[in-house]
């Protein structure tokens, strides 16, 4: 029964794009927005499982440095859904193809914000 479970992030990491690197040599990341939204588009449940995650897992860490004191202020609902979290960053990444390149995970608190902006 463990073999299954197993080979999900097995399968994953195979399938996961490489690391890439910023244009111009700039910042180490795991994900792009280019590699993000493939996942996010494939029909295959383990690749929108990974799309979700990933996303909730940089929403978690936008927070946890709000928490600490460490993070800019945010305006997203205290209690946006994994779902809502997705669509708003797919939409994002669909409307806006020539970001793509940047880390997902600044794309996503980018998407997040744009969609819920700070009224000043």
């Amino acid at each position: 029964m463990r073999a299954p479970l197993l080979a999900l992030p097995v399968a994953l990491l195979a399938a996961s794009p490489t690391p890439a690197a910023q244009p111009g040599g700039g910042a180490f990341m795991f994900e792009s927005g280019t590699s993000l939204l493939a996942k996010c588009r494939n029909k295959a449940p383990e690749y929108g499982l990974a799309c979700t995650a990933y996303i909730v897992g940089v929403v978690d860490g936008i927070r946890k440095d709000l928490f600490i004191g460490r993070g800019r202020q945010v305006c997203w609902p205290e209690r946006m859904s994994a779902d809502d979290a997705r669509r708003t960053v797919v939409a994002y990444l669909e409307r806006w193809p020539d970001q793509r390149r940047t880390p997902a995970s600044v794309l996503v608190s980018v998407a997040l914000n744009d969609r819920y902006p700070c009224q000043k």
